[in-house]
């Protein structure tokens, strides 16, 4: 019965949590060499909030991919230490997908088929949007007075807004092209009625830590 209560609880919580996903990573544990030289590359982010950017950031309006991509330098070279990046948009024709098994799940990756092998590690990034989302609802009960001078109750209910930037990463040896790891982004920045220039930092921030996260290049 207990057990039953808590599958219902955990139901009950998806059912008011968008998508009840959480990210997470996979790396090689043969990749244990820090880079020197990484090659960044990424796709057009999608834009779901156009208004919050012609707010937020008016200079980047048609060419949002400029300050995404001195976003990623900045946070890359505050991050780390020791390694030489170098970020570029490529087109999402030049990005293939694919699967991979995971403990009885398939999981998409992305990739590409050519890489300089110049750099000592290809990070690619796809897939990403930006926008905002109500990740949960959170609702408690209140007493009052009805009508006729009754003691009523009542239900407050408040939502948890979150800034938010998804994708899909995956790194490369340049060299071999063998897969070293790989990943999903979920980067939050928590607003309460606008969104600000600093949500976006905050993501991208965000962003870069999550895939940095359990890789030698954190070293």
């Amino acid at each position: 019965m207990t057990k039953l209560k808590l599958a219902v609880a955990m139901i009950f919580a998806c059912s008011i949590l968008v998508g009840c996903a959480s990210s997470h990573s996979v790396i090689d544990q043969s990749w244990t060499q820090k880079p020197a030289k990484v090659k960044v590359v990424f796709t057009e982010p999608h834009i779901d909030s156009p208004k919050d950017l012609q707010d937020d950031l008016p200079d980047y309006v048609n060419n949002f991919s400029d300050w995404y991509k001195s976003q990623l330098e900045t946070n890359l070279g505050a991050q780390t230490k020791g390694v030489l990046y170098s970020v570029e948009r490529i087109s999402q024709d030049l990005i293939k997908t694919e699967t991979v098994s995971e403990n009885g799940s398939s999981f998409w990756v992305p990739t590409i088929s050519e890489m300089n092998p110049e750099a000592d590690v290809y990070l690619v990034i796809n897939d990403i949007w930006i926008g905002r989302i109500v990740s949960e609802t959170t609702c408690s009960m209140g007493g009052g007075f009805g009508v006729g001078g009754g003691v009523g109750m009542g239900t407050t209910c408040s939502q948890n807004k979150d800034f938010t930037a998804k994708g899909r990463y995956a790194y490369y040896d340049a060299k071999t092209g063998k897969r070293l790891g790989y990943g999903d982004i979920e980067a939050k920045s928590g607003y309460t009625f606008t969104v600000s220039l600093s949500d976006w930092e905050n993501v991208v921030e965000k962003t870069v830590s999550t895939v940095l996260e359990n890789t030698p290049i954190k070293k």
